[in-house]
């Protein structure tokens, strides 16, 4: 996992090393701020660094603590404590560094969901709740399962929205029954994986299948992978998922009142 200094403020999850090299905190970050007047993500600029080194324990312990606050509002303000990981000394107040790794951050970081996510997710949106506390924790196996769990228990939803869509393209009513009937599936994840095949090509922006990458990357995060690496598909994954579950219900009603407007308008008279 690799980040920029910035990345490694705003998202790095606890207890995981991220290879920097003489990380340096940045100047300002970008963050969600819940303050009244805000409301939306700001800048928040650098205010402090605590620097201290543990004495008298392991000789490669350097913890460190940076604070930041909202620079729109000035209400608001975070910090973060890190530990400087594979340094030594390279002359008077010199050192190097391979790696850095957040410790604490106050406060902890954000696990509250959109309100059109949590909405469209339903009884399943707890689930996704504890996928973004276990991201955070660095228990990425953990975030896999529960992102898998909502997959799975939202299949026949993303089945309905996708045949939704699908008569918005005029794809022939016989294919759409064909996707519907991937719903008698017993097991979900073979409903997912048949529904993934028979989505129309006009449903698979750039040619890619977007339940097939739900289907494939939830997988391939259960097996065989380390905490941290599940993390990596996990955030890859995410904003795919979240645009799946929000926006393609917003899009297939779009797309239906489009089309109504146009029959409407094509079959008035002159």
């Amino acid at each position: 996992m690799t980040m920029t200094n910035q990345e490694f403020i705003e998202n790095a999850p606890l207890y995981t090393r991220i290879p920097i090299s003489s990380f340096i905190p940045p100047a300002s970050i970008m963050r969600m701020c819940e303050n009244s007047k805000c409301k939306r993500e700001t800048t928040w600029f650098k205010i402090g660094n605590l620097r201290t080194i543990l004495e008298g324990a392991r000789p490669d312990i350097d913890l460190q603590h940076v604070g930041y606050e909202c620079g729109l509002c000035k209400g608001n303000s975070m910090g973060v404590v890190y530990e400087l990981l594979e340094w030594s000394p390279g002359g008077p107040s010199q050192y190097s560094y391979k790696a850095v790794r957040k410790i604490g951050q106050v406060p902890p970081a954000s696990i509250s969901v959109p309100p059109a996510l949590t909405e469209r997710l339903g009884t399943s949106a707890p689930y996704f709740r504890n996928a973004l506390i276990c991201r955070n924790s660095n228990f990425g196996i953990g975030a896999m399962s529960y992102l898998r769990r909502v997959v799975d228990e939202q299949t026949d939803n993303l089945i309905d929205v996708m045949a939704d869509l699908s008569r918005t393209f005029s794809v022939p009513e016989e294919d759409i029954e064909k996707l519907l009937a991937a719903k008698n599936e017993v097991q979900y994840k073979e409903k997912l994986s048949v529904a993934a095949e028979l989505i129309p090509v006009a449903l698979r922006p750039g040619g890619v299948n977007p339940l097939g990458q739900l289907y494939k990357h939830t997988s391939i995060g259960l097996h065989n992978k380390t905490d941290e690496e599940c993390i990596v598909i996990f955030d890859d994954l995410r904003l795919d998922f979240e645009y799946i579950f929000t926006n393609l219900h917003l899009q297939a009603e779009e797309r239906r009142q489009f089309v109504n407007r146009m029959i409407k308008r094509a079959s008035d008279p002159e």
